[in-house]
């Protein structure tokens, strides 16, 4: 990465940084399905296995935008050579990072509406039958 110094260039690392949060939650939202898939059914009247896919579930979400944040902040931002540009990349990593969040809730959630009796469906919790 080479080093930024005009509010042209900051811009469009933000829309950039925008880009590759919705590519991270995209990915993310794929991870959590095969995880899902993985894990086996408990079988029997106390079937518990939603609970280890939901606890997966909410663990990747966190790791996703955690990465997600720390990677702009440690790394990218270090490019940056002048303080009010850095802070308005500071501010944008910020809502990145709840576009990560609000994209793979959002996206999770309605994929696992439309399999509902599915290992990804039951993370919302047990269906009736």
């Amino acid at each position: 990465m080479r080093k930024i110094e005009v509010l042209r260039e900051v811009e469009a690392l933000i829309s950039t940084t925008y880009v590759y949060a919705i590519i991270v939650a995209v990915v993310a939202v794929v991870l959590a399905y095969i995880v899902a898939n993985v894990i086996q059914w408990g079988g029997g009247k106390r079937d518990t296995s939603h609970v280890k896919r939901r606890v997966c579930y909410i663990a990747i979400g966190i790791l996703a935008a955690k990465t997600f944040f720390l990677y702009n902040s440690l790394y990218v931002s270090n490019f940056i050579m002048k303080a009010p540009l850095q802070a308005k990349f500071s501010t944008a990593n910020i809502l990145a990072t709840l576009v990560v969040l609000g994209v793979y809730v959002l996206l999770s959630i309605s994929t696992m509406l439309m399999f509902r009796t599915s290992k990804w469906g039951s993370i919302l919790g047990k269906s009736k039958k």
